[in-house]
């Protein structure tokens, strides 16, 4: 499930990073909740896009040059109110969702990660922070470039407990 997740969150950097230096700065309390509504998501251990729905976000139609909208895209969310995005790696059965936000500075990241009290697990070589919480495989990382920060955080559908 992990693997599922990071290699999710990896198609994601792929598919957002062009688009960072696009995206307005986030407020760290929009990418907490962000981040909660991914959990809603999750919830079933099956990927619920209604959830996001319900809390306000909006799929993103793609267009080719043509004009005409592409069906096999990526899954990505946006909300009004909000500055991060919400990447799906499916629209049904087991997945991740992935919020991708644009922060002012790294610091912005070393603040965000101190809302778990110094309990997650040290980065890994290219600076992913992997740890279970509630049933699910989540992997925090910083991403962008210097200049234009981001923050990636995957959160893998509910696993059964055995």
């Amino acid at each position: 499930m992990l693997k599922r997740a990071a290699a999710a969150a990896a198609m994601a950097a792929l598919f957002v990073a062009p688009a960072s230096g696009q995206m307005r700065v986030a407020e760290l309390g929009e990418v907490y909740e962000s981040y909660n509504d991914c959990f809603a998501v999750t919830e079933t251990g099956s990927i619920d896009p209604a959830a996001l729905a319900a809390a306000g976000w909006q799929r993103a139609t793609m267009s080719n040059g043509d004009g005409g909208e592409i069906e096999d895209g990526p899954i990505i969310f946006g909300h009004l109110e909000r500055a991060p995005i919400i990447m799906l790696s499916a629209l049904e059965g087991e997945g991740a969702c992935i919020v991708i936000a644009r922060i002012k500075n790294l610091k912005a990241f070393e603040q965000f990660k101190s809302a778990w009290g110094g309990k997650l697990p040290q980065p890994n070589k290219d600076g992913e922070i992997s740890f279970f919480a509630e049933g699910r495989a989540v992997q925090m990382a910083p991403t962008g470039s210097r200049k234009e920060p981001s923050l990636r955080l995957a959160v893998g559908t509910r696993m059964e407990s055995n």
